[in-house]
């Protein structure tokens, strides 16, 4: 006895997916709403809303970076472009000569301490004068970075100051280069108080309301009597 098989179905045969198949499951595993280019989508739309502080850490990453590289490449530009300015030393219509006071020993300075490096002392003057007039104005507008710099810019230039000075004249030059960045220093660090700040702690708590379930019944009247034993009447007789 000879058994024929049935043949193979078209449901039956296992098919091999084509490339076309292959890749949209791919492209859906990865693009998704849980794949991960869907994933980085949805930080993105969220990031507005989040804000800066709950926003996925690679945005940040990538916010910093590009930050940073702009602000190499500003940077490198303005520094080029000032260089090329003539920078003369600001003595002409100076009739007081507290500018050449202040400017003269930061020139010394910088031509004395920048011989053995790779930087030339016009470069460093020029980069000197961009970064105080950027933080400045970058302070005035109440941008905390800047004038975290206007304060490290102060310090760095009465420092040249003191020390570009010869010795008869260097408090004095020292003092004048200190007081003139005060005074602009009203401009850019407008708006910084160091009094205290009164908190004034209000207590709102209200205590929960407690609720209780009662059931309340009116009283049943019942339709027997409670029993006596030593009844005064009688039941009548059925005699």
């Amino acid at each position: 006895m000879t058994v024929t098989p049935f043949p193979d179905t078209h449901a039956d045969r296992e098919q091999e997916p084509t490339a076309q198949a292959r890749a949209y499951t791919w492209w859906k595993r990865f693009g998704g709403e849980h794949g991960w280019l869907g994933r980085r989508l949805h930080d993105i739309r969220m990031a507005p809303t989040y804000g800066w502080r709950l926003t996925a850490g690679w945005i940040k990453t990538v916010i910093v970076i590009a930050g940073c590289v702009l602000l190499y490449g500003f940077g490198t530009t303005v520094i080029d472009a000032a260089r090329a300015l003539p920078w003369s030393t600001p003595t002409g219509g100076d009739h007081t000569g507290l500018l050449a006071t202040i400017d003269q020993p930061i020139r010394a300075y910088l031509t004395t301490h920048t011989r053995a490096l790779p930087i030339t002392a016009a470069t460093a003057y020029s980069t000197w004068q961009v970064v105080g007039v950027v933080a400045f104005l970058l302070g005035y507008l109440r941008i905390t970075p800047a004038r975290l710099t206007w304060t490290a810019w102060g310090a760095a230039t009465v420092t040249m100051v003191w020390i570009g000075t010869p010795e008869p004249g260097r408090q004095v030059a020292a003092g004048i280069a200190l007081l003139a960045w005060t005074a602009l220093s009203v401009l850019a660090l407008r708006g910084i108080s160091f009094t205290r700040p009164v908190f004034v702690d209000v207590n709102v708590d209200v205590p929960a309301p407690e609720v209780h379930a009662e059931i309340h019944l009116p009283p049943q009247l019942s339709p027997y009597k409670p029993y006596d034993p030593n009844p005064t009447q009688q039941p009548p007789s059925l005699n």
